[in-house]
């Protein structure tokens, strides 16, 4: 039976998701992929209403740092497509040369879930334990430098 579904509703399983694929099962490729989309559907709705989603607010501030360091030039075009490179190669397969990608996957997925929390955060959407369990697991240590 079709049923009407929210959007926002969607991107919040996705990022729920997400953060329980990245913590429990380490399928960093599958948070990488929920958590841009939850961005995405978040981001969206945020211009919609007239607003600054996280992406866009960091490629004004990319674009601020590249004029500043002399790359007066690059345009928010640039730094959008460099910005969703990664997730992009990773859904495409287009030749032999494309088949492997470089990548720190774990700390791209960790980015692509704090770009969609700060989303989440601004549409007050609701805090679960999930999203509880990322801000403790992101808080630890990953040195032994004491």
């Amino acid at each position: 039976m079709y049923e009407t579904h929210d959007k926002l509703d969607i991107a919040d399983e996705m990022l729920d998701s997400a953060i329980q694929s990245l913590i429990e099962s380490k399928h960093f490729f599958v948070a990488l992929n929920l958590a841009c989309v939850a961005e995405e559907l978040y981001g969206q709705h945020i211009r919609l209403c007239g607003g600054q989603n996280s992406q866009s607010g960091l490629i004004q501030l990319a674009e601020v740092i590249a004029r500043a360091d002399g790359a007066a030039n690059t345009t928010q075009k640039e730094l959008w497509t460099a910005s969703v490179a990664l997730k992009n190669s990773i859904k495409h397969l287009d030749s032999h040369e494309d088949r492997y990608i470089e990548a720190d996957i774990t700390k791209e997925a960790m980015s692509a879930i704090y770009l969609a929390l700060a989303n989440h955060q601004k549409l007050s959407r609701k805090f679960t334990l999930n999203i509880q369990r990322f801000i403790e697991f992101s808080a630890k240590p990953t040195t032994n430098c004491g």
